[in-house]
């Protein structure tokens, strides 16, 4: 099954539009108009502009006289929802039409670039896609009668959100700050941690329409140029219309694209990408998301929290190990059920068997059919408390899994113990921080059944097999994902399944930092002081 599916897709990508004779793709061609340089009349550059931003009753052309000694005609070309109309009245204009005395060799780009203009983010362009991409983006175009290029000058209208707590992470104790849709404003979270040189900010650009603005972002010296360039190949090949989201991208990103497991982690919290950026990671953000995507990432640390590190260790052990249990909970629960209670009966303590059995009496269907319908109706009211509005998906989602159960055992659809097993499943499922790896256990659970409702536990255990060959050959950019399990590395087990403190954690992970592998001098764990009579032993140390 899984075979013909892969072949269905192969198919399907591999199937060629055909293209009529005498058209191009975009891809190909760029529209005749922005082609042209930059001509010196100002009457030809209106005339193209109006052109280019054909039909778009939100641009504005104004015309304003520079100089009042030896006036210069000139346009100020912007699109209205996204310019900040106070800043470009009194940053701009007022510094335009103020100008006293020209140069003796009359006004030019230059002069009104280094004298005039009020500091900034100042471009020179002298192509028309140039031109028109800046202005759709937000920014001011500045033409001058005479002159063969254009001023580019920014004065955004602040249209984004402000910073709020976050929503699809959060956590009881640790920062309550999360990105969003602005890419400045997430680069600034970000260095508001990081105040260092180290930091790189790399802009790209995504889309051959949308032109979306993202950032790679990394620590200089705790990743390899290889992975660098890798990322920067593998964006650069990205040929699509708009780019939406983050998870848009991620598709265009994996080493493996057909395997459920994503070894591409988003988060929206600033304090993770932190995290992960230490440990030698690469962060990518993007505009109009408030999700940045991490890689490379591995099982282990999608079971992790930020949380693990804001609280005591001994605590973020025991919770660690409550999150590993839930993992294989939410994936084998279901199936173990299914497995016992059609074929391996003899494995039940008697007393619970009896119980079993009891519960059962009356129910219509078999172990397998009576699991899959409870999962399929707890993930069709999943699906349902996310859509519906906020004020009113709790409470379907409670209220609906109450009546739905209840009603489903006095029926005797189900049995009160399948209820319970379902319940737990949907429990442990949410116990794991990771949205995709969540996402991920939720569709994984229903190939296990099937096994089990087959081969009872020989179909669980044969799954599990290929599911561990699966996980040992996955690679997130060349890291193993199962590391440092497979392959083992000891050092690397103090943060796996439980927390060690934060004083024993010397050295990075040792596949994704070993550039710089050491993170921590050594001897820093604390002691008490030194008796009284013995101040030179304080802190353990020798006078």
């Amino acid at each position: 099954m899984f075979k013909l599916f892969l072949t269905i897709l192969r198919r399907i990508n591999g199937r060629k539009t055909k293209i009529k004779e005498g058209a191009q793709s975009h891809w190909e061609t760029t529209f005749e108009t922005e082609r042209r340089p930059i001509s010196s009349s100002l009457e030809k550059n209106k005339a193209i502009v109006k052109e280019i931003f054909d039909r778009c009753d939100d641009l504005v052309i104004r015309e304003i006289i520079i100089s009042r000694k030896s006036p210069v005609r000139a346009l100020v070309v912007y699109l209205d929802p996204m310019v900040n109309p106070d800043l470009l009245q009194h940053n701009l204009l007022r510094a335009l039409l103020n100008v006293d005395e020209a140069p003796s060799n009359g006004i030019t780009i230059a002069w009104l670039k280094e004298k005039v203009i009020p500091a900034g983010d100042i471009q020179e362009k002298k192509r028309w896609v140039e031109v028109g991409n800046g202005i759709a983006k937000g920014l001011v175009g500045i033409f001058v009668e005479g002159q063969g290029s254009v001023l580019l000058t920014s004065i955004f209208e602040d249209v984004s959100r402000s910073i709020s707590q976050p929503t699809a992470e959060p956590l009881i104790r640790g920062p309550a700050d999360a990105f969003n849709e602005d890419l400045r404003t997430n680069i600034a979270l970000l260095r508001k941690r990081l105040h260092t040189t180290r930091l790189a900010v790399e802009n790209l650009e995504i889309g051959e329409l949308s032109k979306t603005a993202a950032s790679l972002v990394y620590l200089k010296g705790y990743v390899t140029d290889e992975l660098i360039h890798e990322v920067k190949e593998r964006i650069q090949r990205i040929k699509i219309d708009g780019a939406h989201a983050g998870g848009y991208h991620e598709e265009f990103l994996q080493d493996n694209p057909y395997s459920l497991f994503n070894p591409i982690e988003p988060t929206e919290r600033p304090d993770k990408l932190y995290g992960h950026l230490l440990e030698g990671a690469v962060g990518l953000m993007f505009e109009n998301t408030p999700f940045a995507i991490i890689f490379p990432v591995t099982l282990p640390s999608q079971i992790q929290s930020p949380e693990d590190y804001y609280n005591h260790y001994w605590f973020a052990s025991f919770i660690r190990l409550f999150r590993w249990a839930g993992f294989f909970f939410a994936i084998f629960l279901p199936s173990f059920y299914i497995a016992i209670t059609t074929y391996h009966q003899e494995l039940v303590p008697t007393p619970l068997l009896i119980s079993i059995i009891a519960s059962r009496e009356g129910v219509p269907f078999p172990g397998f059919l009576e699991a899959l319908l409870m999962e399929l109706a707890f993930e069709l009211l999943t699906e349902a408390g996310v859509r519906l509005p906020r004020a009113f998906g709790q409470t379907i989602s409670i209220v609906g899994g109450i009546v739905i159960g209840q009603a489903a055992v006095n029926a005797s659809l189900v049995s009160p113990i399948l209820v319970i097993v379902v319940a737990l499943t949907a429990v442990a499922t949410y116990t794991i921080p990771s949205i995709t790896l969540s996402n991920t256990v939720r569709m994984l659970r229903f190939p296990f059944m099937i096994a089990a409702a087959f081969m009872g536990l020989f179909g669980v255990v044969a799954g599990s097999m290929l599911l561990i060959f699966h996980l040992c050959s996955l690679r997130s950019f060349g890291v193993p994902y199962l590391s440092p399990l497979a392959p083992l590395s000891m050092g690397d087990l103090k943060d796996t399944f439980i927390r060690a403190p934060a004083w024993m954690m010397i050295m990075r992970p040792r596949l994704t930092g070993y550039v710089e592998p050491q993170r921590q001098p050594r001897g820093q764990k604390p002691r008490p002081p030194a008796p009284e009579g013995n101040r030179s032993l304080r802190w353990g140390r020798k006078k």
